[in-house]
């Protein structure tokens, strides 16, 4: 039987969105994106009261390492060593970000005294969607979705994924409408022949100039393995797309 909204109802009944982050690749992308602007962290350190300002200012994903700069007020400086523990919470984009890390080394500049610091085997991130999202250029070219038989078996552009879900866009309306459920979709994502899919409607949105539409859609499966799919499929294109970002 087809599990009609039933993400939409598991959705509904998860009052917590923190998730706990373990993919290496996962972890680098999320932290990277905390660089750029640099992002202002608090951090605690074990058995001290008071908290300290830093920031993550550099992150090394092959050598699994990540560069922060020295805690304000001075005190906090004063307690770091090479070993020490650091309890680290910001906010990504206004979304809470957490991990500890262990200092590896402390830079020598007296000036401006940076800590070389492992980069963190787990992250909590309370992030206001339950998966990950990718998009960009690289998401457009190595993946394309087919509808089914009953909107003709039309095709649409890519424009970000997750594995909860895609957005496409179409060059038509085939007659959707929020909820409605699309039969027997092809998803084709770079390294796979193809992902058997239903698509659940959340959000449309047509361009009365051009006739397009934009949709945002859940991803509904019978059967567990194309889940499983798409879900290895997405990590090897993110770690594509980290490789990209530092360059060897």
């Amino acid at each position: 039987m087809l599990p009609t909204g039933a993400m939409a109802r598991a959705a509904a009944g998860d009052t917590s969105n923190t998730e706990t982050v373990t993919e290496p690749g996962r972890i680098a992308g999320l932290l990277n994106a905390s660089v750029f602007p640099p992002l202002l962290v608090s951090v605690v350190l074990p058995g001290v009261r008071s908290s300290y300002t830093s920031a993550l200012l550099k992150v090394d994903s092959h050598g699994r390492k990540i560069l922060m700069d020295a805690l304000s007020p001075d005190e906090g400086h004063a307690r770091v060593d090479p070993g020490t523990l650091m309890h680290v919470h910001g906010k990504l984009r206004g979304v809470q970000l957490d991990f500890a890390t262990r200092v590896i080394d402390i830079n020598g500049e007296r000036r401006l005294p940076a800590y070389i610091a492992r980069m963190p085997r787990v992250v909590r991130y309370h992030q206001r969607r339950k998966h990950f999202r990718l998009s960009g250029g690289q998401v457009r070219d190595d993946t394309a979705i087919e509808l089914g038989s009953a909107q003709g078996g039309m095709q649409g552009q890519v424009v970000d994924l997750s594995a909860g879900g895609l957005r496409a866009v179409f060059p038509r309306d085939p007659g959707l409408f929020r909820g409605y459920v699309m039969i027997g979709c092809r998803f084709f994502l770079s390294g796979e022949q193809h992902i058997d899919c239903h698509l659940e409607c959340v959000r449309l949105r047509s361009n009365p100039r051009t006739g397009q539409l934009e949709a945002s859609t859940r991803f509904v499966f019978e059967d567990p393995q194309d889940r499983g799919r798409l879900e290895h499929g997405l990590q090897s294109l993110q770690r594509r797309q980290l490789r990209g970002q530092f360059p060897g």
